[in-house]
């Protein structure tokens, strides 16, 4: 049998371990959706910048991390691809686009390249070279 105390230190324990659950799928839902590496959506009407990505490195990390916390101020005027340089679509994007890894290449609407970003500087250098290329 156990002591009124211990059951309810086990009740206890189960309401902590659900509310800890319960604010971590919240937390997960309310994370930025992923971003979709279709590279063909270039040339297809909107403006969009493409992110070369390494995973595997502190850089590409930051990278995403910064595309994450501004790409909502952009989304409705262009889109956000990430292709990762480890992958052969990443690898063909890179040696066409002639950059390497971490790298935001920007395309018009009509898909021509414009100019390529170093997220390396920075979230306001990134929001200004932005601002000045999506159209409103």
């Amino acid at each position: 049998m156990t002591s009124p105390q211990r059951g309810n230190s086990r009740l206890v324990t189960l309401v902590i371990l659900l509310l800890v659950g319960a604010v971590l799928a919240v937390a997960v839902a309310l994370l930025p959706k992923g971003f979709s590496d279709d590279l063909t959506r270039i040339g297809q009407g909107a403006a969009v910048a493409v992110l070369t990505h390494d995973k595997n490195t502190v850089g590409g990390i930051e990278a995403m991390d910064l595309l994450n916390r501004i790409r909502a101020d952009f989304e409705p005027r262009m889109e956000f691809l990430v292709v990762d340089v480890n992958s052969p679509k990443g690898r063909a994007f890179t040696r066409q686009q002639k950059v390497g890894t971490t790298v935001l290449v920007l395309f018009t609407p009509d898909g021509k390249r414009v100019g390529t970003l170093d997220p390396g500087a920075g979230e306001q250098v990134l929001r200004s070279a932005l601002l000045g290329f999506s159209p409103p």
